[in-house]
């Protein structure tokens, strides 16, 4: 596969925890690393197909906020032992219909919620 970093079109955000994922149904755990409008990357322990097109939940930490969007997986890059979280594997994937308007909308709200900073209690 071709470099994650030469596929990408649009700017990526890091997510820092203001968002969780989740494939749906709920499968492996992912470690959400950036998002931005045209996809996202996550940390995984184990690899996932190629080229698979999958439901996945993103949701704020207290799950006020959720949204599922279908994406593909367009890279799989294995990481170095000792990882971070005990990942092995980064994987990007692009959003399935990022054209359609209502999930540009849906796009625009994940973004709000990823540039979001939480604010601790005193």
């Amino acid at each position: 596969m071709e470099s994650f970093d030469e596929r990408r079109q649009t700017v990526r955000i890091g997510v820092n925890g203001n968002l969780h994922i989740e494939t749906v149904p709920p499968g492996q755990a992912l470690r959400l690393v950036d998002v931005g409008v045209g996809g996202f990357r996550v940390q995984a322990v184990e690899a996932m197909p190629p080229d698979e097109e999958i439901n996945f939940r993103f949701a704020t930490p207290d799950g006020k906020w959720f949204a599922i969007f279908r994406a593909r997986l367009v890279y799989s890059k294995l990481l170095p032992p000792g990882a971070t979280g005990g990942a092995q594997y980064s994987i990007g994937f692009m959003f399935v219909n990022a054209d359609s308007r209502a999930v540009q909308r849906q796009l625009m709200d994940l973004i709000d919620h990823a540039t979001t900073f939480m604010s601790l209690p005193s």
